[in-house]
């Protein structure tokens, strides 16, 4: 019976290519499509696994509350937290600190070249010696037990290895860092593979953690001061982390309890597991990528509705061909034929078409899986050893094979044989049409997934647009000199090579500061109004620029005046923004010229108040922040171009190697860096739109067939109505009409879902589109263009019909 199935089979799939066609090519398109989702979802639920203690490893993160408000929670700590856990708690056994390269650094090679290789680098982390006893790297040379033991250590990746000395095998050779936190010649200790793709903690080179010690700022602090750094613990195999978290109060209040009271402050410590860190976004300081479980989600639903309309599609292509197939299984029910065995029949049709449409999705998602990976930057491989892969495709398999073949086996077999025999076929199908249901889901479906992608566009485009408060246009930054050979004369050389920037015809203006927009702040601190009390202190941000900044970038002051080069007093004043005025109590915009802050052990001035910018991304409301007057700033130079770019570029980047030579000259615009924000939410539009696209092609197929078959089924009925005087205009209005009714009932469904979920995705961010009657018609209307034009062809096809030969028969 087997055998004649299949033969069976084969035979009505060849019989019927075009139907047959669609069905496995929905089919592979929908599996494939969700092959990969999936492969990205596990990826990103990867995240950090890779460790060999991965589930005992912890991230310390810290929630201040003021006067009973919760005032930010992020991952930064002193560098105290880390060695005093361990002391004061059995269940901790060991600890890991970071911090970052702040601003990178130059690193050279001045070994064995003419020109030593120098290249500006921003992935350098200072690690404690016991960093590679908490998480698990590969060594392709080099012993990691003891790689940062000593001062001045330095452990490359693999691809920095390459970059400058072209071989691994360089552990005892030394390299140069100029202009970080530490300055001076490392030794190479060790050589690790690349971080891998899916770890929140990024870095091209590891240094001693003695060597961010000798800063000065820390070797004169407690350890509770500086919150620049990241803590990590490792608890002993079998602690359970809520019972340690119990004691973490009466630690706080051990160390800070004296410092926190006096501020009426108070800290709550937690531990975070680190598999968690990438799907936990919106801490403050965050600096690894991460992204938000609903987006995990989000990309789970598509996979699940594409999934669904390949299913739908085959089940609609079966059933409307049950009239065409009626007499087989008259005649067989009239030789004997049990229904078991035509049900048995169908589902083996439906088993042979999935098993087609699972082997070309196979092929079909190797293909498609590093398009995605272009989109996220990421190295997305199908890993077919893995036992979960063969378990979905399997489940896929047989899931799609019941769930497609079920119903269209049970309507067909359920045919009564005198019925279809007389001809009755088309009354014993007729009635409630399950067919009408699912061609309004597909709709439904499409609809959701084109307002998505339409609300997701709309918001990037609203997010890049929208006045920042300040004037990016043809903004060239290029970093300061790092290698410095007289440090006595470097600020003279800084002011000179921004005046003879200045000179270049095609330079409008020039300035310098420790920081950039969109680049973070160079200092977070409590602050508050002279003369309240300490318990009042509030978070905020400074940035250090020169006093051609507001003219540079074009920055609106509301009252007061920018700094004056020629006032001695204006050295340590500051200008705030309008944020600023309503987080410490200043009164309005004028009244706020006669107050001073205090941050800090400092009392400053305010002799400028500045309309608010955006200094970060959309995503985040306006924060306060001060800017502080520096003479010139070695960090960074913002240069505001005109007339030929290219040409602007070579005479800035040779004035700058003739001042400060043996620098890297590297430079981007503000407007490329400042859209880096937005890089993930970017990616998801992409990714959105592309399997959006996916499934309306896939639903496009299902609806092309089904207007095809339909088309024939009413060839009698369209010839009649010709004979009868019908125009062919109006035939057409009369079929497609049809196919609006079922769109028009598919977007009053469609609009409160699809409604619900943009308002619940632009919640995240601060500033965002409206949701206007447009999102709504304009993915309609695009839906029943696309429908229409879909099932165009075959109703103009069949209204052109010649009445005469359709007819003759009858």
């Amino acid at each position: 019976m087997f055998k004649n199935y299949l033969t069976l089979a084969i035979r009505n799939l060849l019989k019927r290519k075009l139907y047959s066609f669609i069905n496995i090519a929905g089919l592979a398109i929908g599996v494939a499509v969700c092959l990969v989702i999936l492969k990205y979802v596990d990826f990103e639920l990867s995240y950090d696994n890779y460790h060999n203690n991965a589930s005992n490893v912890y991230r310390t993160v810290t929630a201040t509350y003021t006067n009973g408000e919760h005032r930010g929670a992020g991952p930064l700590s002193g560098y105290a937290q880390g060695p005093l856990l361990v002391a004061d708690i059995p269940e901790v056994k060991t600890y890991a600190r970071t911090h970052p390269m702040y601003g990178g650094a130059v690193v050279s090679n001045n070994t064995g070249a003419v020109e030593p290789l120098t290249f500006h680098e921003e992935n350098i982390q200072f690690v404690d010696s016991t960093f590679f006893d908490v998480f698990t790297y590969n060594a392709l040379s080099g012993n990691l037990a003891t790689a940062l033991d000593k001062p001045n250590s330095i452990v490359v990746t693999k691809t920095m290895a390459k970059k400058y000395f072209n071989t691994e095998d360089i552990v005892g050779k030394p390299l140069t860092i100029s202009g970080g936190w530490a300055d001076g010649d490392y030794e190479v200790t060790a050589v690790i593979d690349d971080v891998p793709d899916n770890s929140h903690f990024t870095f091209d080179f590891l240094l001693s953690f003695q060597n961010i010690m000798q800063n000065g700022q820390y070797k004169n602090d407690n350890g509770w001061g500086w919150y620049n750094f990241v803590t990590y613990v490792e608890l002993q195999p079998h602690a359970d982390p809520k019972e340690v978290e119990k004691k973490l109060p009466a630690f706080i209040e051990k160390y800070q309890g004296k410092d926190l009271a006096q501020s009426n402050s108070r800290q709550v410590l937690t531990f975070q597991p680190i598999r968690d860190i990438h799907l936990t976004p919106g801490f403050n300081n965050e600096s690894s990528a991460t992204m938000s479980v609903n987006s995990i989600y989000f990309f789970i639903i598509i996979s699940i509705f594409i999934l669904a309309i390949a299913w739908v599609n085959y089940i609609n292509l079966s059933t409307a061909r049950a009239i065409e197939r009626a007499r087989e299984v008259g005649i067989k029910k009239a030789i004997g034929a049990f229904r078991t065995q035509l049900i048995s029949q169908f589902i083996f049709e439906s088993v042979l078409v999935n098993f087609i449409g699972i082997v070309l999705a196979v092929l079909l998602s190797i293909l498609l899986l590093p398009v995605l990976g272009d989109i996220v930057d990421k190295d997305l491989v199908f890993d077919f050893t893995d036992g979960r892969l063969w378990g979905v495709l399997l489940s896929l398999f047989v899931v799609g094979s019941l769930v497609s073949g079920a119903y269209p086996a049970f309507v067909l077999s359920s045919f009564n044989t005198t019925a279809v025999l007389k001809g009755g076929a088309d009354k014993v199908t007729g009635g409630f049409s399950l067919r009408k249901v699912l061609v309004v889901f597909q709709f439904v479906a499409s609809l959701i997934l084109i307002a998505g992608t339409f609300a997701i566009y709309r918001q990037l485009v609203f997010m890049r647009s929208q006045d920042k408060g300040f004037n990016m246009e043809q903004m060239l930054i290029f970093n300061g000199p790092s290698v410095i050979t007289n440090r006595e004369t470097v600020e003279e050389k800084l002011i000179t090579l921004k005046n003879e920037i200045k000179k270049i015809a095609s330079v409008e203006n020039v300035t310098t500061s420790a920081s950039i927009p969109g680049g973070g702040f160079n200092w977070g601190t409590g602050m508050r109004k002279d003369g309240s009390e300490q318990s009042e202190s509030k978070s905020g941000n400074v940035a250090w620029v020169d006093p051609d900044f507001l003219a540079t970038y074009g920055m609106e002051l509301v009252s007061g005046r920018s700094w004056d080069a020629n006032r001695e007093s204006d050295k340590g004043a500051m200008l705030v923004n309008e944020a600023a005025l309503k987080a410490f109590g200043l009164g309005d915009a004028r009244h706020a010229l006669e107050e001073r802050i205090i941050l800090g052990d400092d009392t400053v001035d305010i002799i400028g108040v500045l309309k608010n910018y955006h200094w970060n991304s959309l995503k985040s409301e306006h924060i306060p922040i001060l800017l502080a007057s520096d003479k010139v700033s070695r960090r960074n130079y913002s240069v505001r171009l005109s007339g030929n770019i290219q040409e602007s570029i070579k005479q800035i980047e040779a004035k700058y190697k003739e001042v400060f030579p043996g620098n890297p000259f590297d430079y981007y615009f503000l407007d490329d860096f400042f859209d880096k924000q937005y890089k993930d939410d970017q990616q998801f539009g992409k990714i959105f739109s592309l399997f959006a696209g996916l499934a309306i092609v896939i639903a496009c197929l299902g609806l092309w067939g089904l207007a095809s078959f339909t088309t024939t089924q009413k060839l009698r009925e369209i010839s009649i109505r010709k004979v009868l005087g019908a125009s062919t205009s109006s035939i057409m209005s009369l079929l497609s009409s049809q196919f609006m009714k079922l769109v028009f009932i598919a977007a009053i469904i469609a609009i409160p879902i699809t409604w619900y979920g943009i308002d619940r995705w632009l919640d995240s961010f601060a500033f965002h589109i409206d949701i206007t009657w447009d999102l709504f018609v304009v993915p309609g209307v695009i839906l029943a263009i696309i429908a229409l034009a879909t099932v165009s062809v075959h109703i103009f096809r069949g209204a052109g019909a010649n009445p005469a030969k359709v007819l003759r028969s009858e």
